[in-house]
């Protein structure tokens, strides 16, 4: 199985320019694209946040229907 590596003298660190204050957020800064150089780690936490949100939009989406359903039938 041949592996494949990238040239990673040219990438920056992806947290190297985040906010000093970002520490105290109520929600830190994440990426949300995947870039050349991150790290699995960081790839992973980049995909699970969009599944998360498809996850999250889906279920306003089925709570909403729940709702209406309840007022016809009331």
């Amino acid at each position: 199985m041949k592996t494949l590596t990238f040239n990673n003298i040219f990438s920056t660190n992806t947290f190297s320019n985040t906010d000093v204050l970002s520490a105290f957020k109520q929600e830190p800064e994440k990426p949300m694209t995947i870039k050349q150089g991150m790290s699995a780690k960081e790839i992973s936490e980049v995909v699970s946040e969009k599944v998360i949100a498809v996850v999250k939009e889906q279920f306003h989406a089925t709570k909403e229907e729940f709702k209406n359903q309840a007022k016809k039938n009331s």
